[in-house]
C-alpha cells in the first residue's frame, strides 16, 4: 500500500489545495463530503483498472493519470487558452487525453513500471501538501489590507473602510429582462402602473430613465459586480466564445461583494450566477455549496460550461429540451424567490448581501396574464410571433413576486434594509434586432433607503453606476460616476452565447 500511497494523496491534494486557495470562504468541514466523493471515485476506478491490468501499482498509475487529468484540466485549459495554444480546442485535447490514455494502458499492460515511480509521486505529493500547508498558516497570520481596495485603473477609483458607517442588509432582487415601465408603455402599450404605484407607496424612489450598459446578461451583471465597464471585450460587434467564457468565470472580480466583504459582509447568493467567493446555492444538492469553489476547475465543469449545450441540442429533442428548460427555470425562480424571503427572516449576526437573480419576465413564459400556470408543451412550441404577447402577459405573476418580495422583506427586517429591485436589460424583441435596440436597454430600476434620502440617485442612471452611487451614499465613499454608455453586442459567427 505505502508504494502506492499517491493514490489516494492525488484527492486529498487536490481538495485542500482548493481549500487553501479559497480558506476565507470554504469551512474544512465542509470539504469533507467532496474528499469523500473524490476518494471514492478514485477507488472505483482503481479497482476497475485493478480487474484488467491484475497489478496494484500498475493500477493505481492508470487510476492517478485519469483522475489528475480530471481534477486539474481547469489549470491546463485556462493556461493554454491564455496563451492562445492550439490545445484548448476540446476538439484537439479530449482525442489526445484518449489517445495518450491508451498508449499508457498498452504500455504499463505490457511491462512493469518501476517502484522508483510510485516513491517519487509519494514524495512529491507530500512536498505540494507541506507547500500549500505553510502557505495556509502564513495567509492566516498575514493581516488583509482592509484600508483600501483598487477596483479599477483610474487612480481616484479607490473603496475606503468606513468604521462608523450603518452596515444595513442589502437586498438585490434582479428580475431578468424586465423592461421599465416606461418603455413598456410608449414602446409596448402596455401600463405597468400597479407596480410603479405599488413601488412608490412603499417609498422606493423610481429611476424612470434607468438603463443597462449591455443587453446580455453575463456582460451586463459582470459589470454591475464590478462597477465598471468590460475591459477585455476587443471586439463588441463580434462577441466570440472565450468572452463568454472570460466572462462566466468565477474568479472574474466583483468589486461590490469584495468591498461589503470587508465591511464585514457576508454573501447570499441565490442566483444561478456563481460570485468570486460565493458560488450559488441553487443547484448543488449533494455537497456544500461552496466546494463549487473547488470543483469548479474540474473537467466536467468546464465541459458543461463551454460544450454542454452541445450534448443537449444533438442527443435530446427540440421539444423535449424547451419543457425540460422551462421545469428547470421554473423550479430555479421558486427557489430563488423561498431562499431570499426565508433570508429575510433569519436573525443573521451579521450585515448580509442577498443577491437574488430569477428569470422573471424573461422567457420561458410560464404564466398567462390571468397568472394561471401555461402548459409546457405549448410553452415549449413559442414562436417569435406569439413571444412580445407571453412576455407581457407574464408580467403580471412578476409582479405578483415583486410585491411578496418586497413586502415580506420590509416586514421581516422592520424596513432597515436597502432593497435594490432592478433588470439587467430589456426585453429583446426580435423584431427589433437591427434598428430598433435601443430599448433593449432600457431596464426597471427602483432603490429603497429606510432613511428616504435619494438624492444622490438619478433618473437616467445606467447599471455600471448603481453601486458607485449606492455606496457613496451608505459607505461615504467617493466613487466618481461613469459616463452612462450603451454598449452594443453582436455574437461572432457559429457562438452560443449564453446571454439570457
Amino acid at each position: 500500500m505505502r508504494s502506492f500511497l499517491f493514490l489516494l494523496l492525488l484527492p486529498f491534494f487536490f481538495v485542500f489545495h482548493g481549500y487553501v486557495e479559497n480558506f476565507r470562504y470554504i469551512r474544512p468541514v465542509d470539504c469533507l463530503p467532496l474528499l469523500g466523493l473524490y476518494l471514492l471515485a478514485t477507488l472505483l476506478c482503481f479497482l476497475i483498472f485493478r480487474l484488467f491490468l491484475r497489478d496494484n501499482i500498475k493500477a493505481a498509475l492508470m487510476t492517478s493519470f485519469i483522475m489528475a487529468f480530471y481534477f486539474f484540466f481547469g489549470a491546463f485549459h485556462d493556461f493554454v487558452r491564455r496563451h492562445d495554444i492550439f490545445l484548448h480546442r476540446y476538439s484537439i485535447s479530449l482525442p489526445l487525453f484518449l489517445i495518450m490514455a491508451t498508449g499508457l494502458f498498452i504500455w504499463i499492460k505490457k511491462k512493469q513500471p518501476s517502484p522508483r515511480i510510485g516513491k517519487f509521486l509519494n514524495y512529491l505529493l507530500v512536498i505540494y501538501l507541506v507547500v500549500d500547508g505553510i502557505t495556509l498558516i502564513w495567509n492566516n497570520i498575514t493581516p488583509r489590507d482592509k484600508e483600501r481596495v483598487m477596483i479599477s485603473a483610474l487612480p481616484n477609483d479607490t473603496f475606503r473602510k468606513c468604521d462608523s458607517c450603518p452596515t444595513p442588509d442589502i437586498y438585490l432582487l434582479l428580475f431578468d429582462e424586465y423592461t421599465s415601465s416606461k418603455t413598456l408603455k410608449d414602446t409596448y402599450h402596455y401600463d405597468n402602473g400597479s407596480l410603479d404605484s405599488f413601488l412608490l407607496q412603499e417609498h422606493f424612489h423610481i429611476q424612470t430613465d434607468s438603463r443597462s450598459n449591455y443587453f446580455f446578461t453575463p456582460f451586463s451583471m459582470a459589470s454591475i459586480f464590478n462597477i465598471s465597464y468590460l475591459s477585455h471585450l476587443k471586439d463588441p460587434q463580434n462577441v466570440s466564445a472565450d468572452d463568454y467564457i472570460e466572462i462566466l468565470d468565477p474568479g472574474r472580480p466583483a468589486a461590490v461583494t469584495r468591498f461589503l466583504e470587508r465591511q464585514g459582509y457576508y454573501v447570499v447568493n441565490n442566483s444561478p450566477f456563481d460570485l468570486p467567493g460565493s458560488p450559488s446555492s441553487l443547484d448543488q444538492p449533494f455537497i456544500p455549496v461552496k466546494t463549487r469553489l473547488i470543483t469548479n476547475r474540474t473537467l466536467f465543469h468546464y465541459l458543461m460550461r463551454d460544450i454542454g449545450w452541445w450534448f443537449t441540442t444533438h442527443f435530446t429533442d427540440a421539444e423535449v429540451l424547451a419543457e425540460n428548460e422551462a421545469a428547470m427555470v421554473y423550479r430555479g425562480n421558486n427557489t430563488a424567490v423561498r431562499k431570499t424571503m426565508e433570508e429575510s427572516a433569519t436573525n443573521s449576526g451579521k450585515p448580509r448581501f442577498v443577491y437574488m437573480h430569477v428569470f422573471m419576465p424573461h422567457g420561458p413564459f410560464l404564466f398567462d396574464s390571468a397568472t394561471h400556470m401555461r402548459q409546457m408543451k405549448d410553452i415549449a412550441r413559442e414562436d417569435d410571433v406569439t413571444k412580445l404577447s407571453s412576455y407581457l402577459n407574464y408580467i403580471p405573476y412578476t409582479n405578483t413576486q415583486v410585491k411578496q418580495l418586497v413586502s415580506t422583506i420590509k416586514k421581516n427586517t422592520m424596513g432597515k434594509a436597502v432593497i435594490i429591485f432592478m433588470s439587467d436589460h430589456a426585453y429583446r424583441y426580435s423584431a427589433f434586432f437591427g434598428h430598433h435596440e435601443r430599448v433593449f436597454f432600457n431596464n426597471q430600476n427602483a432603490v429603497y433607503y429606510p432613511d428616504g434620502d435619494y438624492r444622490l440617485l438619478y433618473d437616467s442612471i445606467s447599471a455600471v453606476n448603481e453601486f458607485r452611487v449606492i455606496f457613496n451614499k451608505l459607505f461615504d465613499q467617493r466613487l466618481p460616476l461613469l459616463k452612462d454608455s450603451l454598449i452594443y453586442l453582436r455574437d461572432a459567427p457559429g457562438v452560443v452565447g449564453n446571454k439570457k
